[in-house]
């Protein structure tokens, strides 16, 4: 089953990279804090940790773009532009249309999971998006064409280098499937 499911999900992702993107027109859009007094800029926990309180460790910022995808008014399936979505975390927020890069706070291993939900009057969809180690992903990227034996070792190898405090973490592209 999960091999099922996998496969599905390796599809469905080449199919949405084989389509041509819509172009991000839109400046990138800042999120929110959702308790501001707790917050100095982007950090959301800077009052906290000023304090001495053990939180998350600030990094500086990420972009994330985020996209939808569903019917065309034409017939079959594609990117959608000007979709309403907000982007919540439990930490911060934002509202904003589609397609959009937006700029979040980098918490590295510690950032939050991403949930955005997007409605249109006859669609809707949703995901929640989790942080991802980018340092490792290039490095098993590069693995890829070394062969089966090869993207073992070199995996294994990467395993035993990862480095949380050092590594680059950030989020994937958000596509949201509205249905």
């Amino acid at each position: 089953m999960k091999i099922q499911k996998f496969l599905g999900l390796a599809v469905l992702a080449g199919t949405l990279l084989g389509c041509a993107q819509a172009e991000i027109t839109q400046p990138p859009i800042t999120v929110t804090p959702n308790v501001a007094s707790n917050a100095v800029g982007l950090d959301v926990y800077a009052r906290q940790r000023a304090r001495g309180n053990p939180v998350p460790a600030f990094r500086g910022q990420n972009t994330v773009a985020i996209r939808t995808f569903g019917p065309l008014s034409e017939g079959g399936r594609g990117e959608i532009s000007g979709v309403p979505c907000s982007l919540d975390s439990g930490v911060y927020k934002a509202s904003f249309t589609t397609p959009a890069n937006l700029i979040v706070p980098d918490y590295g291993p510690n950032s939050p999971a991403l949930f955005v939900r997007c409605t249109t009057p006859e669609t809707s969809g949703s995901v929640t998006s989790s942080v991802v180690n980018m340092t490792a992903q290039q490095r098993n990227a590069s693995a890829a064409g070394t062969g089966l034996l090869g993207a073992i070792i070199i995996g294994a190898v990467n395993e035993a280098n990862r480095d949380n405090l050092n590594d680059d973490f950030g989020y994937n592209q958000i596509i949201v499937q509205l249905r």
